[in-house]
């Protein structure tokens, strides 16, 4: 099967040169999925979704045409071949485009990112693993009410990718999610949390321990009070800093937004924006990482990229048309969403360099202060202001928790989140594309009511 697309790639590539491309570029993409949702002890909903297609890029001079197609048809992708190329005839010149990325020779061997036995799991094991982790959590809740919603997905994909200038790759991958969330209710309280694993190997994953912990998760949060607002340190857990800092800083870091006026750290390179403390790196060689790739969307070679080093910034992350703009080195952060997309950037991995200390020990160091173990809230891009709602959360004195919190934001700016990270500890956890340890923030303003 790569042999054949490989092959559709090459010749869409001579059609779109055929009939007047300088350069083409050809992304192929295959993916199919199985989901299951549960509520409470039955299966709600399963569901198998297949998707292929094809997206091709025409340059002609300095205009670049688009178009794609949802099947793999090879008539079908001659036709968005020829739609590419009228389009970059037709369309305005981009000034700062130069070229489409070139061959930079063989792809690094990288390994653990496709299992067959997600490949080939069937509706039996799925359903087995997927009320497995929701009788964990029922185990757990069991003199309490309750509800419990359950989802698990498992997919896998292929895609190619091949241009005019040298460019021909392909590659294979399997990921598989799951995750319970339980409701509880005692008296009029009511709460909730959640717990999850994202991983592409099978043997990875642990049922029971995601039931145990997201139900273990909900009873904490019952019992939530409010605080007097105040300065206090924040503890960031596993979870928050995926959040805050890996999707919050990780996008500061894209070059694109950097180059536009977008990014808080615009004009930042080659200084001290962070404690020495703080260390991270994209890795897109991280064995078995959700980002883990031979190459990025574009088809160059993956890498790892020091992206801050006792707190300096080092350098931000490229895809082939920022770099060609800045005419510093490609970093191979190009992304799609699909086949049906042009290239942009996002990180690959992105790994904080662990500390030492669990979570529990954190909090035995500092005197008093909250933990954050979940946010839905970034930070406004361009200023780096963040104004994070605590979803789940806990309040300390002395080294031991007091009670879990309610109606409470955490107010401050990024380059302080940054500066203030005091303490990094040891309890590193894979959240999606984002490795990721506890963060102690020396100080930070909340406000709760």
């Amino acid at each position: 099967m790569e042999s054949q697309l490989l092959d559709l790639a090459e010749s869409a590539i001579k059609k779109a040169e055929a009939l007047g491309a300088e350069q083409a570029e050809v992304y192929i993409g295959s993916s199919k999925s199985f989901s299951i949702d549960v509520q409470n002890n039955a299966i709600k909903s399963a569901r198998n979704k297949r998707d292929a297609g094809c997206g091709i890029r025409s340059v002609i001079g300095k205009g670049i045409g688009f178009a794609y197609v949802t099947t793999l048809q090879d008539e079908d992708i001659s036709e968005a071949a020829e739609k590419s190329v009228r389009l970059a005839r037709s369309s305005i010149e981009d000034p700062d485009f130069e070229s489409l990325p070139r061959s930079g020779g063989r792809y690094p061997t990288v390994s653990g990112l496709f299992d067959e036995k997600i490949n080939q799991l069937s509706s039996e094991e799925a359903a087995s693993l997927i009320l497995r982790a929701v009788d964990a959590t029922k185990n757990e809740l069991s003199e309490m009410k309750m509800a419990i919603e359950a989802r698990l997905i498992a997919s896998s994909d292929f895609r190619a990718i091949v241009n005019s200038l040298g460019i021909a790759g392909s590659a294979r991958g399997t990921t598989l999610w799951l995750y319970t969330y339980p409701t509880v209710k005692e008296g009029t309280d009511q709460t909730s949390s959640y717990e999850f694993q994202l991983t592409r190997n099978l043997s990875e994953i642990d049922p029971e321990w995601i039931g145990y912990t997201s139900a273990h998760n909900a009873i904490g949060n019952l019992g939530g009070k409010i605080i007097k607002s105040d300065d206090l340190p924040v503890i960031l857990a596993p979870l928050a800093v995926g959040t805050i800092i890996g999707q919050g800083f990780a996008g500061a870091v894209n070059a694109e937004e950097v180059q536009y006026g977008r990014s808080y750290i615009a004009d930042a390179i080659g200084e001290e924006i962070a404690s020495d403390k703080l260390e991270i790196v994209d890795d897109g060689l991280l064995p078995g990482g959700l980002g883990t790739r031979a190459f990025d969307c574009e088809g160059v070679s993956s890498q790892r990229t020091e992206v801050l080093v006792e707190g300096v910034l080092k350098g931000l992350l490229h895809n082939s048309y920022t770099a060609n703009k800045e005419h510093v080195e490609n970093t191979a952060n190009a992304s799609r969403p699909s086949y049906a997309g042009t290239p942009s950037i996002s990180s690959s991995n992105f790994v904080i360099s662990e500390g030492k200390g669990s979570l529990d020990d954190l909090v035995e160091e500092t005197e008093r202060g909250i933990i954050c173990r979940n946010t839905g809230d970034r930070p406004n891009m361009t200023t780096g202001d963040l104004s994070a709602m605590v979803m789940e959360g806990l309040y300390f004195e002395n080294g031991e928790i007091q009670h879990s919190l309610k109606n409470t934001l955490i107010g401050i700016n990024m380059r302080d989140v940054l500066l203030r990270a005091t303490r990094i500890g040891g309890d590193t956890r894979s959240i999606g594309s984002v490795i990721a340890p506890s963060i102690v923030i020396e100080s930070a303003k909340i406000t709760s009511g």
